[in-house]
C-alpha cells in the first residue's frame, strides 16, 4: 500500500507536497551554494527525501547505512514540495 500524500503549508507557496531535505539542502536555497543532490528511491513518489554531497559522503564512512551520527550531522528538515523542486534544480548535476 502507498503511503498517503501529506502536505504542508507555506508561506511563500501555499498548500504543497510535506518533503524532508538535509540541512544543507535547506542552506543552500539562502546562499546559492551548490552542495549535490542526492535522493532516496523514488517508490513513485515524485519527491524522495534527499541529502547533499557532504551527508551522502558521511552515509558513504558507514558502509552506506544512515546511523545516528550521520542522521545528526544531515538535520534532516520539513520542506515544501515548490521548495524542493527549487532546491533540486539548483543542486542537481545537469
Amino acid at each position: 500500500m502507498e503511503d498517503e500524500e501529506r502536505y504542508v503549508e507555506c508561506s511563500e507557496h501555499g498548500a504543497q507536497q510535506e518533503t524532508y531535505v538535509c540541512q544543507h539542502l535547506i542552506h543552500s536555497l539562502r546562499t546559492g551554494e551548490h552542495v549535490g543532490f542526492w535522493c532516496a528511491e523514488s517508490n513513485g513518489n515524485p519527491r524522495p527525501d534527499a541529502w547533499c554531497d557532504e551527508c551522502e559522503k558521511k552515509v558513504q564512512s558507514t558502509d552506506g547505512e544512515w546511523n545516528d551520527e550521520s542522521e545528526s550531522f544531515a538535520g534532516i528538515s520539513l520542506l515544501c514540495g515548490a521548495c524542493y523542486d527549487r532546491v533540486r534544480h539548483m543542486n542537481q548535476r545537469h
